[in-house]
C-alpha cells in the first residue's frame, strides 16, 4: 500500500496512554498505526518530532447561530476559528433563525452551512412540548442529539428559541418520552426557572449591577434542583440525559449517584468553568458573563476532580459570540448584557495548559474531549480516535510552546469580546490540524478551504 500522508516521529496519545507511533493516511482514513520504520511509502511525509499526535477535538457545545445574527458570527468565521484551534468537528446547538425544530429546518440548515464549513459538523435538534411530533423526524433526518433549556427564552430573542425552552416539568416528561424513543442523547441546560425568578429579583436590589449581581442572580442552588428533576424524569422515561455546562458542586454529587445507580446520565462542563472563577466575573463584568455564571474557586476545584474521576465525561466550549455593543454598555447594568463569550480558539490551548499544570493528563484530556464525546453522540469509531478505519482527524501539538493571548489575532468575529483571555499565558498549542487527511491549519493559521467540512450524522 502507498499512503497519501505519513506522520512520523511523534508521540501518539489515546485515552489509554502515550506511545511512540506513526500514522499512515489513505483516502481520508487512518490506514495504519505502527512504528516509524513500518510505515508505507507516501506522497507526503510530515515530521512530528517533538510533537504529540492527538485526535481532532470534538466540540460538544457550540453556538454559531447561522443563519441569524451573522454580525455576531457566521459559519465561515466560526469554523475557521475551530480549525485554527484544533477542533475538527463541532456539534452545533439548534439556536438560529429559524431554530432547528423540524426535519425541514435541519435539512435547510445543513444546505445553508455546508458550502461555508472549514470543519466537520453535526446539528442538535430542539426538543420541547410544542414540537413533540417533530422529534423522531429530526432524529431520522440526522440530528446528533437534542437540546432543551429548562428556562424561559431570553427576552427579545424568542424567535431564536422556537421549540427549545421547557421550564414546565410535565411538558419535560412528554419531551423526554419522545427523545427516549430516538436513542439519542438529550442535553439539557439545567436551571430552575422558579428559583431564578426569585434570585434574579433579589439581585436587582444590589446597588451596583455588576458581576457580583450576575453571580447572585443565578446561584448554584438554581442548577442542582433542575439536574435532580431531569435525572428523575430520565429514569422514568428511559431517556439518555446529559447535563450541559455543569457548574454546581451539588450537581456533581447528583450525577455521581445516578451513575452509581446505573442510569444513562452523563455530564458536560466547559473550559470557562475550569479556567475562570467568579473573581474574573467581578473583574471583567459583561465580558465574563455566561449562564450559569462563573463559580467560586472551590467549585472549580470540584469540577476538575469530577473530570479526573470520570463523573464529568465531556467538555465542550459553549462558544457564544456576541458584539461589543451587547457587552460594553452594560458594565453597571449586567442583567441586560448578552450571556456568553467565545471559546473555540482557546479550547485546545486551555486543555494543554491544564495538562502542563498537572490538573489533568494527556490521556484523560483525549478521553474527555475526543473519545467520550464521539461515543456518547454516536460518532465513534469514525470520530474521536486515532485508530485504523477512523477519519484521519489528527492534531499535532507542541506541549512546550508558551504564548500570551491576544484577541486581535482570532478568527472569530467575536474577537473583541474575548477580553477575559487577554494577558493570560497559555502553555501548549496546536501546530497542525488535519481533517480527513487534509491539512486545514498550520501554526494556528487556516490553510483549508470553505466547503471541505462534511455534515456528520450518528452511526
Amino acid at each position: 500500500m502507498n499512503a497519501d500522508v505519513v506522520i512520523k516521529g511523534g508521540t501518539l496519545v489515546t485515552g489509554e496512554g502515550l506511545r511512540r507511533a506513526a500514522i499512515a493516511v489513505k483516502d481520508g482514513k487512518i490506514a495504519a498505526v505502527d512504528r516509524d520504520d513500518a510505515m508505507p511509502e507516501a506522497r507526503e511525509v510530515i515530521d512530528a518530532t517533538g510533537k504529540h499526535l492527538i485526535p481532532g477535538f470534538l466540540d460538544s457545545h457550540c453556538h454559531l447561530r447561522d443563519p441569524g445574527k451573522v454580525e455576531r458570527e457566521d459559519w465561515s468565521t466560526g469554523t475557521q476559528a475551530a480549525a485554527a484551534g484544533g477542533v475538527t468537528t463541532i456539534l452545533e446547538m439548534p439556536i438560529a433563525m429559524p431554530s432547528v425544530h423540524s426535519a425541514e429546518t435541519l435539512r435547510n440548515r445543513v444546505a445553508h452551512c455546508k458550502p461555508m464549513s472549514y470543519v466537520d459538523f453535526a446539528f442538535y435538534g430542539a426538543a420541547n412540548g410544542d414540537i413533540l411530533d417533530n422529534i423522531e423526524a429530526m432524529a431520522a433526518a440526522g440530528a446528533v442529539g437534542f437540546k432543551t433549556f429548562r428556562t424561559d427564552p431570553v427576552p427579545g430573542r424568542e424567535n431564536e428559541f422556537i421549540g427549545i425552552c421547557c421550564p414546565d416539568a410535565g411538558q419535560m416528561v412528554l419531551t423526554m418520552e419522545k427523545t427516549a424513543k430516538t436513542g439519542l442523547l438529550h442535553v439539557v441546560h439545567c436551571e430552575d426557572q422558579q428559583i431564578l425568578n426569585v434570585t434574579m429579583a433579589r439581585a436587582k436590589a444590589i446597588p451596583v449591577q455588576d458581576g457580583r449581581a450576575h453571580a447572585a442572580s443565578r446561584p448554584e442552588v438554581s442548577e442542582s434542583p433542575s439536574v435532580a428533576q431531569c435525572i428523575a424524569i430520565a429514569q422514568a422515561t428511559g431517556a439518555r440525559f446529559q447535563v450541559a455546562h455543569m457548574s454546581s458542586r451539588n450537581a456533581i454529587d447528583l450525577v455521581r449517584r445516578a451513575k452509581e445507580n446505573g442510569l444513562a446520565v452523563t455530564a458536560e462542563t466547559c473550559p470557562a468553568y475550569l479556567m475562570f472563577a467568579e473573581e474574573d466575573l467581578f473583574k471583567f463584568g459583561p465580558y465574563a458573563k455566561c449562564n450559569p455564571p462563573l463559580r467560586p474557586q472551590e467549585t472549580q476545584d470540584a469540577l476538575w476532580e469530577a473530570v479526573r474521576e470520570g463523573v464529568i465525561e465531556v467538555i465542550g466550549t459553549d462558544h457564544s459570540p456576541f458584539l461589543v455593543s451587547e457587552k460594553e454598555p452594560f458594565k453597571n447594568d449586567i442583567s441586560r448584557a448578552a450571556p456568553g463569550f467565545p471559546g473555540l480558539e482557546q479550547f485546545l490551548p486551555s486543555m494543554l495548559t491544564a495538562v502542563n499544570q498537572g490538573r489533568i493528563t494527556l490521556p484523560q484530556m483525549v478521553k474527555v474531549v475526543c473519545e467520550n464525546t464521539a461515543r456518547l453522540f454516536g460518532l465513534a469509531p469514525r470520530k474521536g480516535h486515532l485508530a485504523v478505519g477512523a477519519d484521519a482527524d489528527v492534531v499535532l501539538v507542541d506541549m512546550n510552546a508558551k504564548w500570551v493571548h491576544d484577541h486581535t489575532k482570532l478568527y472569530t468575529k467575536a474577537r473583541d469580546t474575548a477580553l477575559v483571555y487577554d494577558g493570560r499565558t497559555f502553555h501548549g498549542m496546536p501546530t497542525l490540524t488535519m481533517i480527513r487527511g487534509k491539512v486545514v491549519a498550520r501554526d494556528s493559521k487556516v490553510v483549508g478551504a470553505a466547503g471541505w467540512g462534511e455534515w456528520i450524522r450518528p452511526q
